[in-house]
């Protein structure tokens, strides 16, 4: 694989991609209730830092860090281990405080509160990519952080700002959205898919009695991408997606 390619840690993904997301830029990953879009983040930045050697951030704006490594413990993911061994940091920008990890990187002030700034957030995961040395990052969530402007401008120019901090800092790092492709809101911020690099949607199909993931490539700048949606399931070691078959029989 080229050395300007990272590779995702989602099995099957990279085959989609041509080997991997171009080192360095954002890219959208979204979905809705229940995709899987934290387990997908989750399993980039610990399989980045266990089979790759690449530390990594997981900045959280809704969930407390202590919900996220619990969840990440059913696949196998000990993100305190990988704390603790310098090759992980969490940052908690959430207006729940972690109080029984005091080692814990904590923005300033969580969402909802007259402190948070998207500057004071770029500030917190450069100061953590200098101590850590991160070539990673996750922000979770990314419909967390628009919902806090009541103006789509003013939520554009901070998404934008976030986009290009991050840029700048060589992260290759995944934003995770909530989206309903039907509802306003959906509608509201869908300028998130023109301002990132790349787009990932993990989408829910109903077949008859089944519910069915499936992974579609919305776009990725100079790559060239698989253009068939298909299908993704979970598995006890994570997310796999199946490059070779197809959601819908012809």
């Amino acid at each position: 694989m080229s050395a300007d390619r990272v590779r995702s840690g989602i099995d099957g993904l990279d085959n989609l991609i041509e080997g991997g997301f171009p080192k360095g830029f954002c890219y959208a990953v979204v979905g809705g209730p229940g995709s899987g879009k934290t387990t997908f983040g989750v399993q980039f930045l610990c399989r980045g830092a266990m089979l790759y050697g690449e530390k990594s951030i997981y900045v959280t704006l809704e969930e407390p860090p202590y919900s996220i490594a619990n969840t990440a413990q059913r696949y196998g993911w000990n993100m305190y281990d990988l704390e603790s061994r310098g090759a992980l940091a969490l940052l908690d920008a959430s207006p729940i405080r972690d109080v029984e990890h005091p080692k814990r990187y904590v923005v300033k002030a969580g969402l909802a509160t007259e402190e948070f700034s998207v500057d004071g957030l770029l500030g917190a995961v450069n100061d953590a990519r200098r101590r850590i040395d991160a070539k990673r990052c996750v922000i979770d969530s990314l419909s967390a952080l628009v919902l806090q402007y009541r103006d789509e401008f003013e939520a554009r120019q901070q998404v934008l700002r976030l986009v290009k901090g991050l840029t700048e800092m060589r992260l290759t790092s995944l934003l995770l959205g909530e989206s309903q492709e039907e509802s306003e809101q959906m509608q509201k911020f869908g300028f998130v898919d023109f301002l990132a690099q790349g787009v990932i949607y993990l989408r829910t199909y109903r077949i008859r009695d089944t519910l069915v993931r499936a992974i579609e490539i919305r776009k990725m700048r100079g790559v060239k991408i698989m253009e068939r949606i298909c299908p993704y399931g979970f598995t006890p070691n994570g997310i796999v997606v199946y490059p070779h078959e197809t959601v819908f029989a012809h």
